[in-house]
């Protein structure tokens, strides 16, 4: 096999198999000259490698040619790998598995010798996450022989610090042997500041997965308003390199930290009062793609009159002519906001039909751009275009200086062609509670549609008003689940060196 042959790019479409790494179960079964890393730099199966011939070993008989014994030898090898690929896929999910595969065969298909320390590293982090060598040759197809130096290598010294700075305090992987797992003390703890229900619960159980990373991290649930007075939870936030929190707790957290390194959100929004403070010498992340599909439902539901149905029914009357509806391809849906929120309720609007304009800061000359092979959409920088067009106004725009009170006063005037339905999901930031009752007056809203975090005031006129609907911003049950996954891979770049997803630009502010 030739150099080039052994390095070939992995298509993107093409999935991973176990088949070659089933064929090099041993250490015995490669070939150990001083060439090996270069030429077996790492046993995928990619294309044009399939049905290369191994060089036949010095003394077989023609029985093992034949597939006697070898032959049973062989099919136990693919099944133990088989086996070892299901019960990976298992903790880490198949997506993120694929995720893993790829980012490896990228760095396969390159010849300098710093990828080569990346891949190695790679494998390094997947040790300490408790993966056994069995299990990354399954899913990665790395040689044997390979694999058994590295772990020695990391048996004989702790490998480098792995954390995303020299300072972080996380502890190197302990040597890979039972005398001296039990001996390291050090440990990680993670402050969690959220009301979302079972959060810590959600990751441990994620965590335990990997068991050499779950023996030095733990999270360890904080009252934000308690720091000032309970000694413990103050010097447990101030010691953190790492916090996951909600935005409104983060924001009473921070003048407590020193070490702070990484802050993630659970929402996918940034609070206005975190962007503010000053304090900016920690990467932030959002909890970016798990919210959106209950605004599409909320269209439909509109759209198709529900709410009349059921005063209908209530009262045994039957009228067709108040349950009529628009064909979806004649509905237009404005969205405030193209950022992660935007652009998932886009695509399930999009998915039902719809059509969708979007309100983008940051927009190219074309107009028309696709978002994830689904459909096209507007996308413009043009509020006016995009006000005076809509049957459906979604805002999703961050709580930033440059949204704050973007519609109040008369601006929603434009909508007065269609009078479109309103949207809200961050109430009273981008427009207030005056501007909307006033522009339902003026009928340049037909209705409004406002997701609030906390109650509306007893007095306020949006309780009784009939083309309002107050919604309490309520979280789905897997919440906790969603919040622990996007968490989970980001610890995973954390730790590896990699970019945080979902990252908040500061000068942004979001």
């Amino acid at each position: 096999m030739d150099d080039d042959q052994g390095l070939l790019p992995l298509d993107p479409n093409h999935k991973l198999t176990t088949t070659a790494a089933a064929t090099d179960d041993s250490s015995e079964d490669v070939n150990l000259d001083a060439a090996y890393d270069e030429i077996e730099y790492m046993d995928l199966k990619v294309p044009g490698k399939e049905g290369c011939p191994r060089a036949e070993k010095k003394g077989q008989s023609t029985a093992d040619k034949r597939g006697g014994p070898k032959q049973h030898s062989s099919l136990t090898s693919e099944m133990k790998t088989s086996r070892a690929v299901a019960r990976v896929t298992q903790r880490l999910g198949l997506e993120r598995v694929h995720e893993i595969q790829l980012e490896y065969a990228s760095l396969k298909s390159k010849f300098g010798e710093l990828d080569y320390d990346k891949a190695n590293a790679m494998i390094r982090n997947l040790m300490a996450m408790g993966l056994s060598q069995i299990e990354i040759r399954g899913i990665l197809g790395v040689g044997g022989y390979r694999l058994q130096r590295l772990y020695s290598a990391q048996a004989a010294k702790p490998s480098p610090t792995y954390a995303a700075t020299d300072e972080l305090v996380l502890p190197s992987p302990p040597p890979l042997t039972p005398s001296t797992l039990h001996s390291v003390d050090k440990s990680v703890h993670i402050p969690v500041l959220s009301s979302i229900p079972h959060l810590v619960n959600a990751l441990t159980k994620k965590l335990s997965a990997f068991p050499l990373v779950a023996s030095r991290i733990s999270f360890v649930a904080v009252d934000a308003a308690e720091l000032s007075v309970d000694a413990s939870s103050s010097a447990l936030v101030e010691a953190a390199d790492i916090i996951l929190g909600d935005a409104a707790a983060c924001v009473l957290a921070l003048p407590h930290t020193r070490h702070l390194k990484w802050l993630q959100l659970t929402s996918a929004t940034v609070d206005i009062d975190l962007v503010a403070q000053p304090k900016r010498d920690f990467a932030c992340t959002r909890a970016g793609g798990i919210h959106g599909p209950h605004v599409a439902q909320r269209i439909i539901a509109i759209e198709r009159s529900f709410h009349k149905a059921t005063q209908l029914q209530a009262t045994r009357a039957f009228d067709p002519h108040e349950l009529t509806y628009r064909s979806a391809k004649d509905v237009s849906v404005a969205i405030l906001g193209f950022g992660d929120i935007g652009a998932h309720v886009a695509k399930l609007v999009a998915a039902a039909g719809f059509r969708v304009m979007a309100l983008k800061r940051r927009t190219a000359r074309v107009s028309w751009m696709k978002v994830d092979g689904v459909g096209g959409f507007d996308v413009t920088d043009r509020l006016d275009h995009v006000l005076a067009n809509a049957d459906y106004i979604v805002n999703a725009l961050p709580c930033t200086p440059h949204t704050h009170r973007l519609l109040a006063g008369s601006v929603l005037h434009l909508c007065a062609h269609k009078s479109p339905c309103l949207i809200d999901l961050s109430p009273w930031h981008v427009v207030d509670e005056a501007t909307v009752v006033a522009a339902m007056e003026h009928k340049w809203l037909s209705s409004a549609v406002l997701d609030v975090p906390e109650p509306v005031p007893p007095t306020s006129p949006l309780w009784d008003h009939p083309q309002v609907t107050l919604t309490p911003r309520v979280a789905p049950p897997h919440q906790a689940d969603a919040v622990a996954d996007v968490f989970m891979q980001n610890l995973w770049h954390f730790i590896g060196h990699a970019p945080l997803q979902y990252a908040v630009e500061w000068t942004q502010g979001y």
